[in-house]
């Protein structure tokens, strides 16, 4: 099922966000668009609302050429319903961690931090999972893409 935008909307403003966009897209469900300065505000109301997005399923990282979209896909048990929060993060930029409000962001945030090139903060073990310091960050469409004859070569 899909959240009733409207609601989100009630719930968002209760706690004295205005103006957040919230689109529901036909192929992916209800998003919610916030900024790195508001997003805990957003999931904290989120997860105590009444609507009860409790559950992060996961966190991941989009590069859109532009900048990279940190995105947060929730979920309602008792409703039954997804939702995704989406922020617009610099490249480069700090990533505050939202690892106190779902436990379940540490593992997420360290590698979406690592893969596109953004600093992890407030994280209580912020160290690289899958590349050693200085590498480049792989999922940045700046980054080369080996050939198949490269790969063969190794």
């Amino acid at each position: 099922m899909r959240p009733d935008t409207a609601a989100l909307a009630r719930t968002l403003s209760a706690v004295g966000l205005k103006g957040i966009e919230i689109d529901d897209v036909a192929s992916l469900g209800v998003v919610v668009r916030a900024t790195p300065s508001n997003v805990h505000t957003v999931l904290r109301a989120l997860k105590e609302s009444e609507d009860g997005f409790e559950f992060l399923v996961d966190l991941f990282g989009i590069d859109t050429g532009d900048a990279v979209d940190v995105v947060y896909h929730l979920r309602s048990f008792g409703r039954d319903e997804d939702l995704y929060v989406k922020i617009d993060m610099d490249y480069g930029s700090d990533l505050k961690s939202v690892w106190e409000i779902f436990p379940a962001a540490l593992m997420p945030e360290r590698e979406c931090a690592e893969m596109f090139g953004l600093t992890l903060s407030g994280h209580p073990n912020p160290k690289h999972l899958l590349l050693t310091k200085g590498s480049e960050p792989l999922l940045l469409k700046e980054h080369p893409i080996r050939t198949a004859e490269e790969v063969r070569n190794r």
